[in-house]
């Protein structure tokens, strides 16, 4: 499905579009912004990443504890 939008670009970005036949400025653009997405997608996902290792270490659980909560479950029958 495809959406209209109105955007306003700079007189730098007009003119280099202007020079793209009007057939393919949607298509490009198009390019463009699915290109972006995908980096900034990237980005964000590292940094949430980042986020979740640093968390890890801050709240770090060890084996012990990993093994008294399995232990505590199988006694309860899970």
């Amino acid at each position: 499905m495809s959406h209209r939008i109105n955007i306003i670009v700079n007189d730098d970005i007009w003119g280099f579009l202007k020079k793209i036949p009007q057939g393919e400025r949607s298509r490009t653009i198009n390019q463009a912004l699915r290109e972006w997405v995908r980096r900034r997608r990237r980005i964000d996902a590292a940094a949430e990443m980042d986020r979740l290792r640093n968390d890890a270490k801050a709240a770090a659980i060890t084996s012990d504890e990993i093994v008294r909560w399995i232990r505590e479950e199988r006694e309860r029958g899970h």
